[in-house]
């Protein structure tokens, strides 16, 4: 019985210690943002580090409501132009094209930015993507300087501001 419980032990704090690893490696505000490159649901080619010297509005999205309300924020944002910022949305579950398309045309608000498909899950693993949907602001040298789960127009516009002083 010692033994299976030292060996219960030893497993439980290996699972511990990878979680705490797990943990560490979530980018957060500070850190520089995991380079990608990924496929519009258009066709385009789209490489996070061809943004440098921009600030980056990067959505980590599903498909859900929520994530509908979030990209739905960051185009009236990008519809009123007064902010110089590239705004991206990601789809992290690894949906398909066609859901993903079907998905956006629900949308009262017609989604102009680049919308992107990543059907090995890439991004979600490279930024361990725990809230729905997700929000960074990245400045212009790769750096997040925001990250956060649902975010209005004003709050994003905010953050913009600071990074843009």
């Amino acid at each position: 019985m010692f033994k299976r419980i030292s060996i219960t032990g030893f497993i439980a704090g290996i699972l511990f210690l990878a979680g705490i690893a797990h943990a560490a490696a979530v980018p957060m505000v500070g850190d520089k943002a995991p380079d990608f490159t990924l496929t519009s649901v258009t066709g385009e080619k789209e490489t996070l580090s061809r943004h440098k010297g921009s600030i980056v509005v990067l959505g980590l999205f599903h498909i859900c409501d929520p994530c509908m309300n979030q990209a739905t924020e960051m185009q009236k944002l990008l519809n009123e132009g007064t902010v110089k910022a590239v705004f991206l949305g990601v789809n992290t579950d690894g949906d398909t094209q066609g859901d993903v398309l079907a998905y956006l045309r629900e949308f009262k608000t017609k989604v102009t930015f680049p919308y992107l498909i990543d059907p090995a899950k890439d991004v979600n693993k490279k930024y361990v993507q725990r809230f729905m949907p997700t929000v960074l602001i990245i400045d212009g040298e790769g750096v997040i300087r925001y990250r956060g789960s649902a975010t209005s127009k004003d709050g994003l516009l905010a953050e913009i501001k600071k990074i843009s002083r």
